[in-house]
């Protein structure tokens, strides 16, 4: 019986010290900010603007502009200034009927004056902030602000701000645009970080209506940082591909080239991309051999080549792997002669190879990248052709079998 009292005593408390929700918050309370960006004015003050989302009407269509909402929008823009990002967050938060929730963040994006003058002021509150999803994907707005970027409207998505990360996708993968990522990159001995570029575009031509021009986005190449966390430069989309590759990240990626012995281009859609990495070090040159390999199909064929001729297949290969090698060197060689920045890892291959050496060459690792000697070795291999080995459109005597 005495026991009894006891198992009963302690449900009690259990229950008591276990029901009800003391901290929850309801939805209705909560501004949803699923789009943030941070530019820095003239003044040296900050402005964040975030995109918020309007849940009752997710499921319309609409554009969108700041600090008003439209029939079928399913966000807003609202914005505040402030001398941190804390305190523009606050500034903001005054403005709002509701509590700002940040933890489903998905994207930040800095403006350009922003990105090179340094991100390292507003990073703290990022990685202290416990809201802060440490996946949260990190773009700079090149020639604009990131206020005007979130006040793009984009046709295919309700909410414009989740655009550029399924725009990405498309394109190789997230990876390497995620915050954890960029911390990864920044911290790291013998390397440098890099953001994904949205540029908005502006239409060159007018509507039938006669209404102002409209603006979409798109992503044109990566931003490169330096180890102080301000914006020196930048890859084209075509060298973009190339620092994937070297990187390990390249998940799909289509090459066309030129065949002279089928006078014609062909397009080469590939996959299993890999990348390794392989430095030596002879007295004190540094050299690195990087070794890409990859297989694929021919999506299309423009020459006069029979793809089923085993040596015709191999000239294809041939052709592939030498405008391979030649596009990725050059990329190498150009940021190394620009930038003196080690986007690419190659520091960190060379550190645990040699950590020994490294010790005395690690605080003056840019000029030791810059002068680095870097040989590039690609090896595609075609393992489909299609079920037709020549073009369909060419007549028997135009084919060379």
């Amino acid at each position: 019986m005495k026991n009894s009292r006891i198992v009963l005593f302690l449900l009690l408390i259990v229950t008591l010290i276990t029901t009800g929700c003391w901290d929850r918050r309801e939805l209705n309370d909560l501004a949803i900010v699923l789009g943030w960006g941070m530019d820095l004015n003239k003044d040296g003050t900050f402005t964040s603007s975030a995109q918020i989302v309007v849940p009752a009407k997710l499921g319309a269509s609409g554009g969108g502009g700041k600090g008003s909402t439209s029939a079928g929008q399913g966000y807003f823009l609202e914005s505040a200034t402030g001398k941190t990002a804390t305190e523009t967050s606050q500034n903001m938060q005054n403005k709002l009927s509701r509590m700002i929730f940040a933890s489903h963040r998905r994207v930040i994006a800095f403006g350009e004056d922003l990105a090179r003058d340094g991100i390292a002021k507003i990073a703290d509150e990022f990685s202290r902030n416990p809201e802060v999803r440490i996946r949260t994907d990190l773009f700079v707005v090149r020639e604009s602000t990131a206020q005007e970027f979130l006040s793009v409207p984009y046709p295919l998505e309700n909410i414009p701000a989740l655009a550029p990360l399924k725009i990405l996708e498309r394109i190789s993968g997230r990876a390497s645009s995620s915050y954890k990522q960029f911390l990864i990159d920044a911290n790291a001995e013998g390397s440098n970080a890099t953001l994904p570029i949205l540029e908005i575009i502006h239409s060159s031509t007018k509507g039938d209506s006669g209404q102002v021009p409209p603006k979409t986005i798109r992503i044109r190449g990566r931003a490169i940082f330096n180890n102080k966390l301000q914006m020196i430069g930048s890859l084209t989309s075509s060298e973009v591909r190339n620092y994937y590759w070297v990187r390990g990240e390249l998940k799909r990626n289509t090459l066309t080239v030129y065949i002279p012995e089928g006078k014609g281009f062909i397009s080469f859609v590939g996959r299993k991309y890999k990348s390794k990495i392989k430095p030596s070090l002879k007295g004190d040159k540094i050299k690195f051999n990087i070794y890409l390999s990859g297989k694929g199909v021919i999506r299309e064929n423009n020459t006069n080549l029979d793809l089923k001729n085993p040596s015709h297949l191999k000239a294809v290969e041939r052709a592939l792997n030498r405008d391979a090698q030649k596009k990725v060197t050059q990329t190498i060689s150009r940021i190394q002669k620009d930038y003196r920045a080690d986007i690419f890892g190659l520091g960190n291959a060379f550190h645990r190879k040699y950590p020994v050496y490294w010790k005395t060459i690690k605080a003056n690792w840019e000029k030791e990248f810059a002068a680095a000697d870097v040989k590039v070795t690609a090896d595609l291999n075609v393992d489909q052709v299609g079920s037709t080995g020549p073009p369909l459109h060419l007549m028997e005597s135009e084919i060379k079998k």
